[in-house]
């Protein structure tokens, strides 16, 4: 009972980080900012691999909060989360008044995909809409 709690809690506590940004992307469309950083990354299709960000952002964390698909919704977002991080924050290169504010947010970002691999690992638990 106390891990199924837990589960339901982690999967409440890290659902908004995804959607806030998500939405953020949404409203702003097109996100030229990621576009520009995917181009600068020289990733193809751009635009497409945006649309598909937002999207992730915003349908996985609603699959958490219910509790459906928890296990793929979680591995999806900690494999993107590790990525975004390895792309937008690579603390080491940025300028040096940058580097810790940057640091912290791949760090934090770690231990997100971190919390992020062990609902992947554990599932939804009992409250949930579809248990997993």
């Amino acid at each position: 009972m106390l891990l199924d709690l837990g589960l339901l809690v982690a999967r409440l506590a890290v659902a908004p980080m995804f959607v806030v940004a998500g939405w953020r992307k949404l409203i702003g469309w097109p996100p030229q900012q990621v576009i520009r950083l995917l181009e600068r990354e020289e990733l193809p299709y751009p635009t497409l691999l945006a649309a598909g960000t937002v999207a992730l952002e915003l349908v996985a964390p609603a699959l958490l909060v219910l509790g459906v698909l928890t296990r793929w919704a979680a591995g999806a977002l900690a494999i993107f989360t590790v990525w975004a991080t390895w792309i937008a924050h690579r603390w080491w290169t940025f300028p040096p008044a940058e580097q810790v504010l940057q640091t912290g947010i791949a760090l934090k970002n770690i231990a997100v995909a971190g919390l992020l691999i062990l609902l992947a690992l554990a599932g939804s638990g009992r409250f949930a809409l579809r248990r997993d």
